[in-house]
């Protein structure tokens, strides 16, 4: 009947839609790092760090890629999946990082995450300080909207802003942890890449889960 709700095609609708999670633990498929690692800048034997690395995805995509790969989180949350590849350490990147040196975890070449979105300004300007070469930070797309967030970005070496297509669903890792599969993805994503030197607008650009990068 026109104009009446239906409410079991509403409630199917929302399934995936979930309440915030405290720590901001969401997790991002592999493809958005695997695709990213395929680019040009990404040399293997280089050190890549995730300060923030949940169950290790990004670590491992890294790993894969033949990088020197690090993960590092508040809760030792890769223990969850057995056989994670690359060397992990407990460390809070924003109030005690870092808790070890040498071998990269001090200042790695790149910072690469998906960090707790309320503290990624925070995360985003550490990861500067220490990376020394790149910092790629996935984040909600409209992050960088706002004018108080774009005059900042602009005092920054933002290089580029890759669109993850198609939007990756990040459910909370509790979600994934108990055996939760992730469902369509319903916001837009982005990796934001920073690059030490660069001086100029930030481009554009996409990254396609089923298009390898040649």
């Amino acid at each position: 009947m026109t104009g009446v709700l239906d409410l079991t095609t509403a409630r199917a609708r929302q399934s995936h839609i979930f309440e915030r999670q405290a720590e901001d633990w969401y997790c991002e498929p592999a493809w958005c790092w695997q695709r990213l690692f395929e680019r040009k800048g990404f040399v293997r034997g280089m050190t890549v760090l995730d300060p923030a690395c949940g169950l290790g995805t990004c670590v491992e995509a890294a790993h894969a890629a033949g990088m020197q790969a690090l993960g590092s989180d508040i809760v030792a949350r890769w223990e969850a999946v057995p056989g994670r590849q690359g060397a992990y350490w407990l460390s809070n990147f924003l109030t005690g990082f870092p808790t070890r040196s040498g071998d990269g975890w001090e200042f790695p070449d790149i910072i690469a995450s998906n960090p707790p979105f309320k503290d990624a300004e925070a995360f985003a300007t550490l990861a500067l300080q220490r990376a020394q070469s790149m910092v790629c930070l996935l984040l909600p797309s409209k992050w960088a909207q706002g004018e108080r967030r774009a005059r900042w970005l602009a005092t920054t070496p933002l290089q580029r802003i890759l669109y993850l297509c198609p939007r990756p669903s990040m459910p909370p890792g509790e979600v994934i942890v108990s055996g939760g599969k992730p469902g369509n993805g319903t916001v837009d994503f982005s990796i934001f890449v920073w690059l030490h030197g660069y001086d100029g607008e930030p481009q554009v650009g996409w990254l396609h889960r089923n298009e390898v990068v040649a």
